[in-house]
């Protein structure tokens, strides 16, 4: 489990005795000067003691001379799909850090993965950080520890050995959605699946199919996408579908709202003909008519479990885990009891 590392960072001094060099020499290798006359022996040698020791090049001093802000807290940005529920987490995180008179910034580097992104963190010498556990392993927390880095915590849908994990699962939200429209009385649901591959939904699907199961209600799945065009056919097609589904649960409010579209332009009433449920709580949910029912957990609650685990790792406490707020249907006018059709 990670632990702040109790001796001070690793500086240029400590490279250049483990390296058996001078101070300039190490400055030479690690900035890459050009001109610099460095044998290929000691520049491996440098380098070798910089990787063993874990130094990163202290950005916090150059600063000073570009006025570039250092962190105190940097979040790592993603290439992945985790929900808008999770972006809006991590936007409040950041402005709640500024807030509190803590510089803080989004790390842009979405590629990079174990000790290369915790070189490249550590680069900005923050004091805390916030990653995906898939690209911030047991390597790259390591590297971040001898950096000086006093509270790492890692995200995933699953809790990691080596480092403070936020839980956040996803198939929840498929769940609520499937078990809202069940106690209203549907029986024949269908999953809107984004048509691009995510991980974010395939969980929320899983979710979907295990209250399905367990309702003994029929799920069937459908790609769509943010766009209505996307899924006009489909929607065309239910007018003429003695077995159509009267309920839909979509992979996240978008969807959401381009099936609300597409069935309006195929004569097919949300909610007397099919109920929609989305997922996320997107901003214009609420306004769009009909307003979605939507499943999402707290975003502004779970931003002060964080706040509050960091101050705590700062000051030398230890956390395990935080886990995200439990996700609730917000009901609104997208959803209600299947008609009774004659």
């Amino acid at each position: 489990m990670f632990t702040p590392q109790v001796v001070k960072a690793p500086t240029s001094a400590d490279v250049a005795l483990a390296a058996g060099v001078s101070r300039a020499t190490v400055s030479f290798v690690l900035n890459d000067k050009p001109n610099a006359r460095v044998s290929d022996d000691t520049r491996h040698r440098v380098l070798e003691a910089a990787r063993l020791l874990g130094y990163t090049p202290n950005t916090a001093a150059r600063s000073l001379a570009s006025g570039e802000a250092v962190a105190g807290l940097l979040v790592a940005s993603s290439a992945a799909d985790h929900g808008a529920t999770v972006e809006r987490t991590l936007n409040q995180l950041l402005a709640r850090t500024v807030d509190d008179g803590t510089d803080a910034i989004r790390h842009a580097d979405v590629s990079s993965t174990g000790a290369e992104a915790g070189q490249l963190w550590a680069k900005l010498r923050p004091e805390a950080v916030l990653a995906e556990s898939a690209r911030c392993d047991a390597e790259a927390t390591e590297v971040l520890r001898l950096a000086g880095v006093r509270a790492l915590i890692v995200h995933g849908s699953e809790p990691v050995p080596y480092a403070p994990t936020l839980v956040i699962p996803q198939r929840p939200f498929g769940r609520a959605g499937v078990e809202h429209l069940v106690a209203l009385g549907h029986r024949r649901l269908v999953f809107l699946m984004p048509t691009a591959a995510s991980t974010m939904a395939e969980e929320r699907l899983a979710g979907a199919r295990e209250a399905a199961a367990a309702a003994g209600a029929q799920l069937a799945v459908t790609h769509a996408a943010a766009s209505a065009a996307t899924v006009r056919d489909w929607a065309h097609g239910l007018r003429y579908d003695p077995s159509a589904p009267t309920g839909v649960v979509a992979a996240h409010d978008g969807i959401a709202i381009a099936a609300i579209r597409a069935l309006a332009d195929a004569g097919l009433r949300v909610p007397a003909d099919l109920s929609v449920i989305g997922a996320d709580d997107h901003a214009a949910s609420a306004d769009f008519i009909p307003r979605l029912t939507t499943v999402a957990f707290d975003a502004d609650e779970l931003a002060v479990a964080l706040v509050e685990a960091y101050a705590t790792m700062r000051a030398g406490g230890r956390v395990e885990r935080v886990d995200a707020p439990e996700v609730r249907v917000r009901v609104r006018e997208s959803t209600a009891a299947p008609e009774r059709r004659g």
